[in-house]
């Protein structure tokens, strides 16, 4: 769970002047459902890089926001060998892998110092009860979530190394583009051991990918930052027409 943190809590801001609110919890609640959910929003919680936010088995308490910052999601085995399911960045939602019997059963930490409002489970059903804006949010975010790991069964299970990356890439693209922000300049919050793991490949296979796609003049790479030149190109690579961020 969240270490100490009794201490890394502080008054939340209000979601009506949140830039993210648009992709956030308040998506769709009219002005008088925003000042209701708005009252229900417990805190923001801090988190340092590498902290734990939740953690297999923990029980389900809250659902989260990711306001800034970046988490991982991921199980482990008993043998220590770990399988990343995913990268969550602002205006994500975490903790819906605990609706089915109200414990989490993954893994969710910090990979940089991270911002989230949190919603109790208490608030949460009693404005799911009051609020059908939220509700609808609420179903689209699991759909979504559904989508995903469709998504990532087809790219792991068809698509080629490099068709694996450019489908990535691709993606986050469209999530910067939704958030306002450049959607052909951008760093990765992600190190590309952990990319690699979750697009699976090795660490090599990745690096040998990106060089390949930086000599196509498809993009260029300098540490985390990426610079889309050819997003016609990127587009081709993946096979696919993103309209909206599934990262």
């Amino acid at each position: 769970m969240v270490m100490n943190i009794k201490n890394s809590r502080e008054s939340v801001n209000s979601c009506s002047h949140c830039n993210l609110k648009k992709v956030c919890f308040p998506h769709g609640l009219s002005a008088d459902e925003l000042s209701t959910f708005e009252n229900s929003v417990d805190k923001t919680v801090k988190i340092q890089k590498k902290e734990k936010l939740f953690s297999r088995g923990d029980p389900l308490t809250s659902v989260y926001a990711i306001k800034a910052g970046s988490i991982k999601t991921y199980l482990s085995t008993s043998k220590g060998q770990s399988q990343v399911l995913g990268f969550h960045m602002p205006g994500d939602l975490l903790g819906f892998d605990g609706f089915a019997d109200d414990r989490h059963t993954s893994n969710a930490v910090a990979m940089e110092d991270t911002i989230l409002c949190e919603l109790p489970m208490s608030n949460f059903e009693n404005l799911c009860e009051i609020l059908p804006g939220l509700r609808k949010v609420m179903m689209q975010q699991v759909g979504g979530e559904i989508n995903r790991h469709h998504s990532l069964v087809l790219t792991l299970g068809q698509m080629q190394t490099e068709e694996r990356l450019a489908t990535f890439l691709l993606r986050l693209s469209c999530y910067y583009q939704v958030r306002g922000f450049s959607c052909t300049q951008f760093n990765l919050p992600m190190p590309r051991h952990d990319l690699a793991n979750f697009l699976g490949m090795a660490p090599e296979t990745l690096s040998r990918m990106f060089a390949k796609l930086e000599k196509q003049k498809v993009v260029s790479i300098k540490r985390r930052e990426v610079n889309i030149l050819d997003m016609d190109g990127l587009l081709g690579l993946s096979h696919e027409i993103c309209t909206h961020a599934e990262v």
